[in-house]
């Protein structure tokens, strides 16, 4: 398997600023969403956040980044100075955002000079200017000029300042049949927290994409990646770790929790991480219960397989398909995003299960397999009377969706329903894939084919 990077769309402009000035709520203005985790409390970014907004026809890229804090030390503080530091490097462009309430402090001076040091062009904004535009006069002591006063949470000013950075950044043509590229496979990556999710990423990456730290809770926002798996694009989505919502009693856990259910929304694979170590705990259950509901593909990774003496794959896989029974014929792989171990086969698992969704499977296979299971273990009766298997069709869809039809059409028992669905979940091609089963579906029937139905009977 061969991975690279995919560059983001240039100009990449980088959102700077001392903690808690809205650098995360411009962010959510210009891509149109809320896609990074919005709090009162300083210091809620740490991860740097990529997205895309377009404006005059063209693609501008931000990117979040944590709040320049000089006064803390600890290991995470310098972590999140690195990944800060790497923004800088990456941007085409500045926007340092100060806060219009407060005027000049002597951190937006010092922040200043740093960005200064990196030779880009550096744009300087005003936030929460809610009631007038006026920037306070303190702020062009920073040399910078135009500063635009800006109002985040209600948008105002914003178009001016955009119509700004599009002069001040060259902007490129978009290339030709861009528009009509596939749409990218998207794989999330989610799980409780610490059991390793982030590592696993920077695994996959082979680089420190997002900050890892042996705190609980140290991703808050769901992170995007891009690259190309083989030639394929791909989108990786690094996500919060999900508890119960007993569990949740701050508001920045609750936002982040939020954001990882909407990546398992848009994600058409879910990388469900476990912790070797713990084994499978309540949690775990949920978190694929909501996998499966979501509609995604699932494959299963057991974390940590470095620390568990004695393992056996095998056995592993009865002990998770045993505990985890929504979940029995989905890919199981132990892995170790410390070593390395099996981690690029999980990507590929991913893919498999992705475009397997995409594809179904033909209309002759998938009634032989049916016709199979009817034969080993037919239908009770009723009156005496056989049902009879006339047709199955594949629907692609979130989930996908096995429509059964019988004569005479009517309901078959709710066991013997999940009786079908067992067999078809056990089939190689469907495994990680959630189905529904729908017998006779008044939908379809006006749609069947005549031939078809001909040749069934």
């Amino acid at each position: 398997m061969t991975s690279t990077l995919l560059p983001y769309p240039r100009p990449i402009i980088a959102i700077v600023g001392r903690p808690n000035v809205g650098k995360s709520t411009l962010f959510n203005r210009f891509v149109g969403w809320r896609k990074a985790v919005v709090s009162s409390v300083p210091g809620t970014t740490r991860d740097r956040v990529y997205g895309q907004a377009e404006w005059r026809g063209r693609t501008l890229t931000f990117i979040d980044t944590a709040g320049f804090d000089i006064a803390k030390a600890d290991r995470l503080a310098e972590t999140i100075h690195t990944h800060l530091q790497r923004a800088l490097h990456e941007a085409d462009a500045l926007l340092l955002l100060c806060d219009a309430q407060q005027g000049l402090v002597p951190m937006d001076s010092m922040i200043m000079d740093s960005l200064r040091k990196t030779g880009k062009p550096v744009i300087v904004a005003a936030n929460k200017a809610d009631h007038r535009l006026v920037v306070p006069p303190e702020i062009f002591s920073l040399g910078v000029e135009p500063v635009f006063a800006i109002s985040a949470l209600h948008g105002r000013g914003v178009s001016a300042l955009l119509d700004d950075l599009m002069l001040r950044v060259a902007l490129p043509v978009p290339p030709l049949g861009e528009a009509g590229q596939t749409r990218p496979v998207s794989i999330a990556i989610v799980g409780r927290q610490n059991v390793g999710k982030s590592s696993l990423l920077n695994a996959l990456l082979r680089e420190e994409r997002v900050i890892v730290s042996e705190l609980p809770g140290t991703t808050r926002d769901a992170i995007d990646t891009h690259l190309t798996v083989n030639g394929e694009s791909v989108v990786l989505i690094d996500t919060a770790g999900l508890r119960h919502r007993r569990k949740v009693k701050e508001v920045v856990d609750f936002f982040a929790m939020s954001r990882s259910l909407e990546a398992l929304a848009r994600c058409d694979v879910a990388l469900v991480v476990l912790d070797g170590t713990q084994g499978i705990t309540r949690d775990d259950q949920r978190i694929i219960t909501r996998v499966l509901e979501a509609g995604c593909g699932a494959v299963l990774l057991v974390n940590k397989w470095d620390l568990v003496t004695g393992g056996n794959e095998r056995r592993l896989k009865d002990a998770v398909a045993q505990a985890m029974r929504p979940a029995a014929h989905a890919p199981i792989l132990a892995v170790c995003a410390k070593t390395g171990f099996q981690v690029p086969r999980s990507l590929t698992t991913a893919l498999r299960v992705a475009h397997a969704m995409r594809e179904g499977i033909a209309a002759g296979e998938l009634l032989t397999w049916v016709r199979n299971a009817w034969a080993a273990t037919p239908p009770p009766g009723i009156r005496g009377r056989s049902i009879q298997l006339t047709e199955a069709r594949w629907q692609s869809g979130r989930p996908c969706q096995v429509a059964v039809f019988t004569k005479p059409a009517m309901q078959l028992p709710a066991r013997y329903q999940r009786y079908l669905l067992n067999t078809l979940t056990s089939h190689p091609r469907l495994a990680g894939i959630p189905l529904r089963l729908i017998v006779n579906p008044r939908s379809l029937q006006r749609k069947r084919p005549s031939a078809i139905s001909r040749a069934s009977s």
